[in-house]
């Protein structure tokens, strides 16, 4: 099992850093110097905080998503597709 995880870790820290590549963007890094390289793990520590809250009354559900900084918003959309839908975030 552990192998098939790491090859998952692979994969999305070769996605994230192939994202920065072609926007041209950059992350910051553990001393705030900017990175075009971040690790997963880096990622995933600054992704910490975003909460999902779901609020039902009689009658309706609502989804609501909070800590979503810019710098997250920016992480989570460079993941594009289905990461975005899931925050409630659109490509402007």
């Amino acid at each position: 099992m552990a192998p098939i995880s790491l090859l998952v870790y692979g994969i999305a820290e070769r996605r994230m850093r192939a994202s920065l590549a072609e926007q041209d963007e950059m992350l910051p890094n553990q001393i705030h110097q900017p990175t075009a390289a971040p690790t997963l793990r880096w990622i995933f520590q600054l992704l910490y905080g975003i909460h999902c809250l779901e609020i039902s009354t009689e009658n309706k559900t609502q989804q609501v998503i909070e800590g979503l900084t810019p710098l997250r918003q920016k992480i989570l959309l460079l993941f594009w597709g289905t990461v975005a839908e899931i925050y409630q975030l659109s490509y402007e």
